[in-house]
């Protein structure tokens, strides 16, 4: 007879991971039936996972994720139903215009196929290919983002793009990671409209919205201080869970403290590599799939001055390819996107570095990678006064790299779970890097819940 630890709590979900989408997974499911029994384990004392914002003199800085794309699927019902609709800061200018780093001046992207032929990005002949994209044939199957924008625009407007458009969503390797998953959405362009240029050209016929990109007044830990307080008891935080294993057609899930439930479902919003170490034991193949899942180490650098020492700033930022002498991977205009994040007549900015091309930024020391963005800022903008506030934070292992054949593996996974209790595998090392992605596979989550228990729990 297998012995039970005294004092087990019944649950009927379990959610492991206080981060974005664990919170949200919880707060939706919760609505559906306010009833329910759901529960958060979280093993930091605070959720929100890299989600959270300090006050560095004045400043407020995110540490993670600095941004939200309002997108009617996950992030406006999310911020309405939590009463941070009026929270949401409007930008000082125009954000939708990018940068990119070209021969140390600051280029415009392009917003849509004409610009092209009037920027320097690209040469005559590179301009000319690019814009014979609508006569290349779709190609089924996996390829990296690199050789996806080769294939469609040729190589030399691939080596100009690929890794700006790579560099501010997963720090990766464009020839490395996989187009079908990092950006499902051009490979479903071309598979809807033979071409990228043709379903833009659709999208825009049809009157698409463009991307609303803004911030919360205070940071992003408005949106997880939120999600906790709605979540209230449902939330329990310093609870690092040791293990879990099945048992009589649940899951008995132990903290390293001896506190223990009994779930009826779980969702493993972790780390993949923290989602293998609790699965190995009773899921080995797709314990394995898991750890195969890589991660690079990133670095936040945030450097606040004053108004009179920065050029005026127009658009959301710029993004940097290597080989341009510049060692950020991109550089946030912060407080243009959120004016509120700078004290009165300061600026914020915020880069980004380290990543797949660039490991050996991880490994200096806060002095040295606050004088390379300083150094950037210079070559860029002209910014060479003495910041009133610098702050910088590391993250080992911070974003997951989907690689060629991710989507494969992590399909391999989940079925390799068959015959267990019900288990679900959430976060940002499985479908999408960003915060609206984590937002929509909370909501996407609770409702499959929601159907799974349709015994006990309402349905959506």
């Amino acid at each position: 007879m297998t012995s039970r630890p005294l004092g087990e709590v019944k649950v009927d979900v379990l959610v492991v991971g206080g981060g974005l989408t664990g919170l949200t997974t919880a707060f939706w499911l919760s609505r559906l039936d306010p009833a329910a029994r759901v529960v958060v384990l979280e093993a930091s004392p605070r959720a929100g996972g890299k989600a959270s914002t300090v006050d560095v003199r004045g400043f407020a800085v995110d540490t993670g994720p600095g941004t939200l794309v309002l997108e009617p699927e996950g992030t406006a019902p999310l911020l309405g139903t939590l009463g941070l609709t009026g929270e949401v800061a409007p930008p000082a200018t125009e954000v939708r215009r990018r940068y990119l780093v070209r021969r140390g001046r600051l280029v415009p992207v392009p917003s849509g196929p004409l610009g092209f032929l009037a920027s320097p990005l690209l040469p005559p002949l590179a301009k000319a290919r690019a814009l014979l994209e609508p006569t290349v044939a779709p190609l089924a199957g996996d390829e990296s983002v690199h050789a996806f924008l080769a294939r469609r625009f040729g190589p030399v407007a691939a080596n100009a793009l690929a890794e700006a458009l790579v560099s501010g969503v997963a720090a990766g390797d464009p020839r490395d990671l996989s187009v079908a998953a990092l950006f499902p959405q051009l490979k479903g362009l071309e598979a809807q409209h033979g071409s990228l240029l043709r379903g833009l050209a659709a999208a825009r016929k049809a009157g698409a919205p463009p991307r609303r990109v803004a911030c919360l007044r205070g940071g992003m830990r408005r949106l997880h201080e939120a999600l906790a307080e709605a979540l209230g008891e449902r939330l329990v935080t310093g609870a690092e869970v040791a293990s879990l294993r099945p048992l009589a057609g649940a899951w008995e899930v132990a903290a390293a403290d001896g506190r223990a439930w009994l779930a009826r479902s779980v969702v493993l919003a972790t780390p993949a590599y923290a989602a293998a170490r609790l699965l190995e034991p009773v899921a080995p193949e797709a314990a394995a799939l898991l750890a195969g899942v890589p991660y690079v180490h990133v670095d936040v650098v945030a450097l606040g001055y004053r108004r009179a020492d920065v050029p005026p700033l127009e658009g959301f930022g710029f993004v940097a390819p290597r080989g341009e002498g510049v060692r950020s991977l991109g550089v946030v205009y912060a407080s243009t996107v959120a004016p509120d994040l700078a004290p009165e007549g300061h600026v914020l900015f915020r880069a980004i570095a380290g990543g797949a091309l660039d490991p050996a930024f991880h490994e200096m020391d806060e002095g040295d990678k606050v004088a390379a963005v300083r150094a950037d800022l210079a070559l860029t903008l002209g910014v060479t006064a003495e910041p009133v506030a610098a702050h910088a934070v590391s993250w080992r292992r911070g974003i997951p790299q989907y690689r060629l054949g991710h989507a494969e593996g992590v399909g391999r996974a989940e079925a390799a779970l068959a015959g267990l209790p019900p288990l679900w595998l959430a976060g940002d090392a499985y479908r999408g890097l960003g915060v609206a992605d984590r937002l929509r596979e909370g909501v996407r989550l609770a409702r499959e819940l929601a159907a799974a228990h349709a015994g006990s729990l309402t349905s959506a």
